[in-house]
């Protein structure tokens, strides 16, 4: 015969009773604002579901309870389904900050892989959370909000003193990361906080690397704005450009073989012949996709060379022009007067008749004084044949 329970019986209740689950009550009131048969549901407002955290803890409620399958508390579950009233109730009441599940991960890692930002700007102003806790496989919060692109969390945890340069067992560190996931807005934050832009992995690949790998380009674009070394190379001797092209990033590629970072030590435009247009593909004029008008140092070398010699080659052609010039002139004034002369004689001798059309000044004028000197020969000659008939005929 079973003895019904009396009013004692009654008000004795295990606070840390389990469920089909193996959640205990302060577990299910973190999750959904209700405890032990109060009918709460999820709707249920901020101030019950305090309240009824707050009659947990009064009761003696296990704070740090974990969950069998994995390892969480009640905490860890207050930030992954992003309770930050229930967080901060618990932390009040002297939760464990940096308790970790099955995989490693606090409650800071919670909030950040949730995106719960209520909960993690809770856990940041908390004094006891560790910033810089590793997973089982060395993720911190900061590589892990890198990797999932959280906005906002990053600049947060780096302002919090969160080490930049921590690096998770492969050596990667958060930049490396949020360069393979084209987290542009990361990678320009990291840098720009002091992040190791060349930082290499257990198989010496750089954030370029990973960013050339996976096809993210604008977080390419991004490391080679900020200097990054394109040149380092992997353990299998590798280097980023190599990487992309297996991967056939070809876009990534041309970006590796073209792009000039910006520096103002570079001279950015030079005016060409052309009115300083220059074709894509032409000239030495790095045609980039994102810094047409860069150009590298050689190129600025070779390109006042050339103008030098092309002046120097110009001044010579001038030279040669105004000496060939006075040569035709003395030749044509030559020219004209031998011509006077024959025209005195009757327009020709001996046969002999001068160039009317010379194909140049220079053939004319050697017509003409050819013609002239053969004149002379033949009146010589007429001249000494007249007197010597004179003679004759005297005699």
């Amino acid at each position: 015969m079973m003895t019904p329970p009396t009013h004692h019986d009654g008000d004795v209740r295990d606070v840390d009773v389990r469920g089909p689950c193996g959640m205990t009550p302060l577990m299910v009131a973190a999750v959904r604002g209700g405890g032990l048969d109060s009918g709460e549901d999820i709707d249920s407002t901020d101030d019950s579901a305090a309240q009824i955290i707050s009659e947990l803890v009064a009761q003696g409620a296990e704070l740090n309870a974990t969950m069998d399958k994995t390892g969480e508390t009640s905490l860890h579950l207050a930030a992954r389904y992003a309770r930050a009233d229930a967080a901060k109730r618990l932390l009040d009441a002297g939760a464990e900050a940096n308790s970790q599940d099955n995989t490693g991960r606090t409650p800071l890692h919670a909030a950040v892989a949730a995106d719960a930002m209520g909960v993690f700007q809770i856990l940041l102003r908390n004094r006891a959370t560790n910033l810089n806790a590793r997973m089982h496989d060395g993720t911190t919060p900061l590589i892990l909000a890198a990797r999932l692109a959280i906005e906002g969390m990053v600049e947060d945890l780096i302002q919090a003193d969160a080490d930049i340069n921590a690096a998770d067992n492969s050596g990667k560190t958060a930049l490396h990361w949020a360069s393979a996931v084209n987290n542009v807005d990361a990678v320009n934050i990291l840098l720009s906080h002091g992040a190791n832009r060349d930082a290499q992995d257990d198989k010496d690949e750089t954030p370029l690397f990973l960013a050339a790998r996976e096809g993210s380009f604008e977080a390419c674009r991004a490391l080679l704005d900020n200097f990054a070394n394109r040149d380092i190379t992997d353990h299998m001797d590798r280097l980023p450009r190599d990487v992309a092209s297996e991967r056939l990033h070809h876009d990534i590629v041309r970006l590796l073989d073209e792009h000039v970072p910006r520096s103002p030590q570079m001279v950015t435009t030079i005016p060409s012949g052309n009115g300083g247009s220059t074709a894509s593909g032409a000239g030495n004029t790095i045609m980039s996709p994102t810094h047409a008008h860069m150009i590298t140092h050689p190129t600025i070398i070779a390109s006042a060379k050339q103008s030098k010699q092309k002046k120097q080659r110009q001044q010579k052609m001038n030279v040669g022009g105004v000496a060939g010039s006075s040569a035709a002139a003395a030749v044509a004034a030559a020219a004209a007067q031998a011509a006077v002369v024959v025209a005195n004689m009757g327009g020709g001798v001996g046969g002999l008749t001068l160039s009317q059309n010379p194909t140049s000044p220079q053939d004319g004028g050697a017509d003409l004084v050819a013609g002239s000197m053969r004149r002379k020969a033949v009146a010589k000659k007429s001249g000494n044949g007249a007197a010597s008939k004179k003679t004759t005929n005297t005699g």
